[in-house]
């Protein structure tokens, strides 16, 4: 009985492990703001992401921007060349940081008109407003800079996953607390510890194995942002890579304690051998 009782608590235990990683991740890098500004940053100094970027922010900049007449066609060649400098403006990395708790807040706190859309959105108006202001310079005109200006994502299934995230991103810390608690106590009921603690480092091998071939799934989700619009696919597909490389350490740290646990265990078994007469 107490073996079975063992196994079921070692099992439940690695469930909630399971779980409880990718969760804290998450809370830590999607939910939270600044977590996701820090895993999304580098993407402001991705020189393939730029080329692509330059071409919408221009784009958009000379639909939105509101110019006289007689400055249309002078216009629309400073706005290219804005845009294209733009990378190298003091305030870029202040301005793509913005866009990046923007579109954040787009999708994590939406305002009522934007509850229940089930849309993801980049906000790029402080980069459009960063091409206004060079513009306004060169030209010697004082243009407004548009408040909101949104790139579709159009990924309805990761949309619809963001209330579960959010939900078991709050729960991460409890669960893995609960986790560790099942553990021990599994140990401490066995009758057998030092192969339940074999058993239970190879079941955690496992999971970190399950969370490896996962991190290949949720990147490709990622990846197919944006159908139909290449700055939101490229946007898709980098911020999946950076969330990929992010989780490794989860993963290099589940196997490295996976492989504390089935050599412990099996020394503790060697030693139990020999010392048993």
């Amino acid at each position: 009985m107490r073996s079975v009782g063992s196994a079921v608590l070692v099992i439940v235990a690695l469930l909630l492990a399971a779980v409880a990683g990718p969760a804290i991740w998450a809370e830590r890098n999607v939910v939270s703001e600044s977590g996701f500004v820090a895993l999304a940053g580098p993407l402001g100094a991705n020189k393939d992401f730029q080329q692509g970027l330059t071409t919408v922010v221009a784009t958009q900049s000379a639909a939105q921007l509101d110019l006289p007449p007689q400055l249309q066609n002078l216009a629309a060649g400073v706005i290219k060349s804005a845009a294209r400098a733009v990378y190298t403006e003091p305030g870029y990395a202040e301005a793509w940081a913005e866009t990046l708790r923007r579109s954040h807040a787009l999708t994590f706190t939406p305002d009522a008109g934007q509850q229940g859309t089930g849309s993801l959105n980049l906000d790029i108006a402080p980069m459009v407003g960063l091409v206004a202001a060079k513009v306004s310079s060169d030209l010697g005109v004082k243009l407004p800079a548009p408040n909101k200006v949104l790139i579709s994502m159009d990924q309805p299934t990761v949309a619809r996953a963001i209330p579960a995230v959010t939900t078991l991103g709050g729960w991460g810390v409890w669960l893995a607390i609960l986790a560790v608690v099942l553990l021990v106590l599994a140990l401490v009921v066995a009758r057998n510890r030092p192969l339940t603690t074999v058993l239970a480092g190879l079941g955690l091998a496992l999971v970190a194995l399950v969370w490896a071939l996962a991190s290949g799934f949720v990147a490709g989700q990622f990846a197919s942002f944006g159908a139909g619009n290449e700055v939101a696919a490229q946007f898709g597909r980098e911020l999946g890579a950076l969330a990929k490389d992010s989780w490794q350490w989860g993963i290099t740290f589940a196997f490295i304690l996976a492989a504390v646990l089935v050599i412990g265990g099996g020394a503790a078994r060697m030693v139990r051998r020999i010392s048993t007469p």
